[in-house]
């Protein structure tokens, strides 16, 4: 056996790390254990339903059946990024926007690789598209959460500042260039600390595994240099997008400053 298993005993064992977090934020009044608690459980649940349905898509492989997972993933992804987004407009305002950006993003990193890098056959390979698919999407829904944050605590924070150029005879464009810069830089931070500390300091899992489970070490290191790349472009793409997306959103067809009002709660749940 080449793994050691987990027994449920000594995997309940971990649940005290969720209470360790839970007191942390108890502690500095973060107001996040409900959010810690259900998360905790929430996450549990999903990937024990997760690895159920993989391994059947893996044994009965059918197009529409690998379709409707990364659909699903794509949805939940713009879902959650357009939901957590504390200063901007509603959820459903947000979601085609934030949806195009992780599509977009995903696309540009995962077809070049599909198609010159590893080639798939057939095109809907479960087993590869599936899980690296997840591993971009995951990315693109992160920096477009990020990036949409940014910029309308911005626009909130610096609105008389962004009236003022306007009022100067600045473009939207301009008026916001410096945030929508910064937004993105931020978003786009852990990425680059990713690939500037990788084998130093985090010791990627995929390249870990495919060596554990017998993996020429050089080909998992090809592969995981492939999947690092894709996240570069990933992040870069969907971050430019989001920030135009969330500029548009900020302002009129007459080039007015539009500070959007948040509903209490959100109108779309993940």
């Amino acid at each position: 056996m080449s793994y050691l298993e987990i027994p449920l005993p000594r995997l309940v064992v971990t649940l005290g790390l969720v209470a360790l977090a839970i007191l942390a934020s108890r502690w500095k009044r973060l107001d996040l254990e409900r959010d810690l608690a259900w998360g905790a459980l929430r996450g549990a649940v999903q990937l024990l339903a997760i690895g159920h349905v993989l391994l059947l898509l893996f044994k009965h492989e059918r197009p529409e059946w690998v379709a409707l997972a990364i659909s699903g993933m794509l949805g939940v992804a713009a879902a959650t990024s357009a939901r957590r987004v504390e200063h901007g407009p509603s959820a459903r305002t947000l979601f085609p926007y934030a949806l195009l950006a992780i599509v977009l993003g995903s696309v540009v990193a995962l077809a070049p690789v599909f198609i010159f890098v590893v080639p798939l056959h057939p095109m809907y390979e479960a087993r590869y598209l599936v899980p690296i698919s997840g591993m971009m999407i995951a990315s693109a829904m992160n920096v477009v959460a990020q990036v949409f944050e940014r910029i309308f605590a911005a626009a909130h924070a610096h609105a008389g500042e962004i009236e003022q150029l306007l009022a100067l005879g600045a473009t939207p464009e301009q008026a916001l260039a410096r945030h929508v810069r910064a937004s993105v830089r931020a978003a786009m931070i852990p990425t680059i600390n990713s690939l500037l500390t990788v084998g130093l300091v985090a010791l990627p899992g995929m390249m870990t595994g495919q060596i554990v489970s017998g993996t020429a070490p050089e080909q998992a290191v090809r592969y995981q240099i492939v999947i690092l790349y894709q996240l570069v472009a990933v992040a870069a793409v969907s971050g430019v997008l989001a920030g135009e997306f969330g500029r548009r959103l900020l302002f009129t067809p007459h080039a007015q400053l539009r500070l959007p009002k948040r509903a209490p709660a959100s109108d779309m749940r993940a």
